[in-house]
């Protein structure tokens, strides 16, 4: 009989099981949408920081970061392969790559010609409208960069 499953009798549940039911649920779905809200605001991070890796880096390290752009082969030192850091480093040294980036590190081919001071355009753009500060373009460029590693 249809209905008939809804006529089974479940024994009280004491008020103190009662709240830690709903304690649970709470912070399971708490959790869950911590979760997504973390992943998009994530998501939102790593889409800013592509926006300066196309416009800057693109051109020697490539689309991917894989040190194949356009002006690869015609450069003194070929661009690493930017995928590969934190294999080559164990866990991806998020700071040595910051510093690196803001130009506080020194690294074969960035420190030439070839290598625009990229920290010097960034605060060039600082104040304009549309521009965050050169440390914030900076740490959303290395999450990207982060983003690059094969999990």
């Amino acid at each position: 009989m249809p209905g008939r499953d809804m006529d089974v009798a479940y024994p009280p549940m004491s008020s103190r099981k009662r709240h830690r039911l709903a304690a649970y649920v709470f912070l399971a779905s708490s959790l869950l949408i911590g979760l997504s809200n973390a992943s998009a605001q994530q998501a939102k991070v790593i889409a800013d920081g592509v926006e300066d890796f196309e416009a800057y880096c693109v051109p020697c390290h490539g689309p991917k970061g894989r040190g194949d752009g356009e002006m690869a082969s015609i450069l003194a030192v070929p661009p690493s392969d930017l995928t590969l850091i934190a294999e080559e480093a164990g866990p991806f040294p998020f700071w040595r790559v910051y510093s690196i980036i803001a130009g506080d590190v020194e690294v074969a081919g960035h420190d030439t010609f070839q290598m625009p001071q990229f920290i010097e355009r960034l605060k060039a753009d600082t104040g304009k409208p549309g521009y965050l500060p050169a440390h914030i373009r900076i740490l959303l460029l290395t999450h990207y960069l982060e983003s690059l590693q094969p999990r």
